[in-house]
């Protein structure tokens, strides 16, 4: 009686292959990424995908939910002051943004649900909050940044990722934001003409 167990462990492990699959494919080339192309990726007939994923939304689904589960995942670097750790956290998190071509068309053509920006926002006061402690300790950050400030400039970011996915514009970006949340007050260039 050993079929269904082994059966479930099957179907369990090719649809982990076909995510894992079509999570590169689609980061390569976006969300036009041909389905038969997906399956071969996998090792599989487009049959195959199609039994797990009847529609490609599923699958982008699938990959989505995976992809913003990881990057739900990160913290904030330890054994850095407060402020350079929001600048390592924001890089590394939106610098995986901007390689996901796949992710990044997904939030271009539709607005994430309530519960999707809710689970975001959560996460991102909570990395906030994180920070403010540790500004308690070392001051780095201005003494009126709140955590939600933090988690309103990560989705702001994340944003220009989306409209500008160039590393060089999106460290430019960050940049600016972190030094906008800093306790120490840089003086602006600008303002002297």
């Amino acid at each position: 009686m050993t079929g269904k167990p082994r059966q479930s462990r099957d179907v369990a492990a090719n649809r982990a292959q076909i995510v894992e699959a079509a999570a590169a494919v689609f980061e390569e080339q976006g969300l036009r990424a041909d389905m038969r192309a997906i399956a071969r990726a996998a090792g599989f007939g487009v049959g195959t995908l199609y039994r797990h994923f009847p529609t490609r939304e599923e699958l982008l689904r699938a990959i989505t939910d995976a992809d913003l589960r990881d990057m739900a995942a990160l913290e904030l670097p330890p054994d850095t002051v407060a402020l350079e750790a929001l600048r390592l956290f924001f890089t590394a998190t939106l610098t995986r943004l901007a390689r996901n071509r796949a992710l990044l068309d997904l939030l271009a053509d539709s607005r994430p649900t309530a519960t999707e920006f809710e689970a975001c926002l959560r996460h991102m006061t909570a990395v906030g909050h994180a920070a403010i402690e540790r500004s308690a300790r070392d001051g780095t950050l201005a003494a009126d940044v709140t955590a939600t400030d933090i988690a309103y400039q990560f989705l702001a970011l994340a944003r220009i990722v989306q409209l500008v996915p160039d590393p060089a514009a999106v460290r430019h970006r960050i940049d600016l934001a972190v030094r906008g949340l800093s306790a120490v007050v840089v003086p602006n260039p600008a303002a002297d003409r």
